[in-house]
């Protein structure tokens, strides 16, 4: 009977073990160079902090490279272990739990050089429609406060657009537009204007659905805080 206890006992003591040691996370990533995409080494980046900073946690990342909106939909509704790289929204916070920032970015207005865009004030921006993307937020430019904005699901197609006349400017991340215009062709007629738009942290999130959400999150900020002290962070960040 003491035996028979005993190997109860350890079954328990594994099994709790097992559980509590998660070793594996299935994150969704976007295309999003010079950060984060398949044809990346190392996924990009923003990959290589991802999965590293989980790695130094005893955990391995296995990515599913989607499009933006079936990623973000995935991990809403809990069918992966999460995405990124996603800036801050009220309404995405109702949904999602975010990690400690993994960087801070500019976002800028990019024209087309024969159509410059000037502005000082927000309320200047408001005469002209604005290329964007589905689910991104973008400071104070807000369809609600009176901002025109087209959004599509291609980054690649809003150049297009802008090249065509479509737009009149495209609201994107300064290295990112960067690459999406040579990507469209059309860099040669691209300028942008040196005003931020805004200065936003990027994320890892979580759904708060997701039964593991919280030890997620808190597994990837510690994995996060041991690159920055090493100084690992800002290295993989300076090959930008």
């Amino acid at each position: 009977m003491m035996k028979k206890a005993i190997l109860l006992m350890i079954a328990l003591i594994v099994i709790t073990g097992v559980a509590h040691a998660r070793r594996g996370v299935t994150v969704a990533s976007g295309d999003w160079a010079p950060y984060q995409g398949d044809t990346l080494p190392g996924g990009g980046p923003a990959g290589v902090i991802v999965a590293e900073a989980f790695a130094s946690q005893g955990w391995e990342v296995t990515f599913e490279y989607l499009p933006w909106a079936r990623g973000l939909t995935l991990a809403q509704q809990a069918r992966n272990d999460g995405t990124f790289l996603y800036g801050y929204s009220e309404e995405r916070d109702e949904t999602f739990l975010y990690s400690d920032p993994i960087i801070t970015l500019d976002t800028v207005i990019f024209y087309r050089k024969d159509r410059p865009i000037d502005w000082t004030t927000p309320e200047d921006l408001k005469r002209y429609t604005l290329g964007a993307v589905l689910e991104y937020n973008y400071g104070f430019i807000r369809e609600s406060d009176g901002f025109t904005l087209d959004r599509i699901s291609d980054p690649v197609g809003n150049f297009r657009k802008l090249a065509g006349g479509r737009v009149d400017g495209v609201l994107e991340e300064l290295l990112v537009g960067w690459d999406l215009a040579e990507r469209a062709g059309v860099a040669d007629r691209i300028a942008y204007h040196p005003k931020a738009i805004d200065s936003e942290p990027f994320h890892f999130i979580v759904s708060r659905s997701h039964p593991d959400a919280e030890r997620i999150i808190s597994t990837f900020n510690e994995g996060l805080s041991a690159l920055r002290a090493s100084g690992r962070l800002e290295e993989v960040l300076s090959r930008n």
